[in-house]
């Protein structure tokens, strides 16, 4: 056969008899150490690369072994900071709600025959010429045109426009306002107007009040009756400054800062609509 008859095979076979006669006769004449010191330097290399290659498997399973332990380390760091995140949330979640009803709460015991549905606001315009704000509530709401709109302190405004799912609420600073009020403190009555001068300090005006006897500090109040979209009773703000009189006619106005700051509308976030209430007449 040609592969018995190739160089190859004679070339491994004379090699394969040399490993086998060459200890054996080194060994019969006393040649141990020699043919072990021969081994020994013809091994070294191999041996050599054998321990490398040894240590780098090893180094190699360190490696894994180490990003396997520093794996787990992070995925349970991820574990302990999605736990404090989801506890802050729910924290978050529990204090919004608590406030919320707390506002409900004050609100509801200042005006027990009020009905209202909460509202968040979903934008906010803040032009030259109007303030208006956009809440998440609509008509699938039971939500109406010239609905008042109040925040825990007091009134924001009133509905302008409606959709299903939403309703734009025009503030009580602008010009287009005008609310029949009262004094708290003497019964004094008067109207209370947006200014387009007083908007952007987020102040109105209170004007052809009833009793000349206005102070600084002096809390109103919508006056309600026939023909106006608030009922009686919804607190709006102070009077703050510039009380002065009309020497012609006597009558009095002065500026009225409302209790909601309607120059930081950021800061409102949620609302109530009042959608029910009984009137003084029930």
């Amino acid at each position: 056969m040609s592969f018995f008859k190739s160089k190859f095979f004679i070339f491994c076979l004379i090699a394969a008899i040399l490993l086998t006669l060459v200890p054996t006769l080194m060994a019969a004449f006393g040649g141990t150490d020699l043919l072990r010191a021969a081994l020994g330097t013809v091994a070294k290399p191999f041996t050599m690369c054998a321990s490398g290659v040894a240590n780098a498997f090893n180094g190699f399973v360190d490696v894994f072994t180490q990003y396997d332990e520093l794996k787990a380390e992070n995925e349970s760091l991820k574990e302990q900071l999605k736990e404090y995140e989801d506890k802050e949330y729910n924290e978050a979640i529990l204090k919004e709600q608590n406030d919320w009803l707390k506002d409900y709460l004050n609100l509801h015991s200042q005006n027990p025959s009020f009905k209202f549905t909460d509202a968040r606001v979903i934008s906010r315009e803040a032009g030259n010429y109007s303030t208006v704000l956009t809440l998440n509530r609509g008509s699938v709401h039971g939500v109406k045109k010239n609905m008042s709109v109040l925040a825990a302190d007091g009134l924001v405004g009133y509905v302008t426009e409606l959709g299903l799912d939403w309703c734009r609420v025009a503030v009580l600073t602008e010009a287009k306002n005008s609310i029949g009020v009262y004094v708290e403190r003497n019964g004094a009555i008067g109207v209370l107007e947006g200014s387009a001068e007083l908007r952007r300090d987020g102040l109105c005006k209170i004007t052809y009040v009833s009793n000349s006897d206005l102070q600084l500090g002096d809390r109103i109040y919508t006056k309600g009756g026939e023909g106006s979209i608030y009922p009686h009773g919804i607190f709006i703000g102070t009077v703050d400054s510039s009380i002065e009189g009309d020497p012609a006619s006597g009558e009095m106005f002065a500026i009225v800062k409302p209790a909601v700051d309607l120059t930081d509308l950021d800061e409102l976030t949620g609302v109530f609509i009042l959608t029910g209430y009984e009137s003084e007449a029930d």
